[in-house]
């Protein structure tokens, strides 16, 4: 999948969106991802693609061997330059934690897509695997949420927009400069932190994903 988010609401609109669904986010992982669950840190997280996943390895460098080893105070994971996004979960079926584990199986090919109606881990979709069974986040779907292995965009996890509690920028790190990070809280009481894609000003990103969620008339 093309890495250029322009493109890539182009193809979801076409392909993945049902008719009237308002795509308002898209970001790809451009990095690795950690989770700590249940008080237990990991960096990368496993994943949660079972056999593991085709995507090509991205190569990247791993993470310090501190946030690797969970030796690290509160989030100091943030100053790691390879880390893209975080999971806060109080268990592993917590909202988060799903993210973290697809996200994390299809690493530089996965999406992290929101629309006013759900929140999806999607993938291009000759790199789509099964995923663990059951229920909605256990499906892979193709276009429009059917079960299409013919659509150009798989999703791998979803969840309604219902259990989204907000978005919102947060500051993290522990140095004089914080790193800037998107976060999503879910109504399970998790959270998923990520960095905006390049350029972009998080609470800029923020006020304009949050912008496009509002009900229109």
């Amino acid at each position: 999948m093309a890495r250029n988010e322009q493109k890539l609401y182009e193809i979801a609109r076409a392909h993945w969106c049902a008719p009237g669904e308002r795509l308002v986010m898209g970001d790809h992982a451009a990095g690795h991802i950690g989770a700590t669950v249940r008080g237990a840190s990991a960096a990368p997280c496993p994943p949660a693609v079972p056999g593991g996943s085709s995507v090509p390895d991205p190569s990247w460098p791993l993470p310090t061997d501190p946030v690797r080893a969970g030796r690290f105070w509160y989030d100091e994971w943030a100053d790691d330059p390879v880390v893209w996004g975080w999971a806060h979960a109080p268990g592993p079926d917590a909202a988060a934690a799903a993210v973290a584990g697809h996200m994390s199986g299809y690493a530089d090919e996965a999406w992290l897509l929101l629309t006013d109606r759900r929140l999806a881990v999607a993938v291009e979709s000759r790199f789509a695997r099964p995923a663990r069974p059951g229920g909605l986040r256990g499906r892979v779907r193709g276009a429009r949420g059917d079960d299409d292995s013919a659509a150009p965009l798989t999703t791998c996890w979803e969840i309604p927009f219902a259990a989204v509690r907000g978005l919102r920028a947060v500051p993290l790190g522990r140095t004089p400069q914080p790193e800037w990070f998107l976060r999503i809280d879910f109504t399970d009481g998790s959270a998923f932190d990520f960095r905006p894609r390049r350029g972009a000003k998080a609470p800029d990103y923020a006020n304009s994903v949050n912008t496009g969620l509002a009900p229109r008339h």
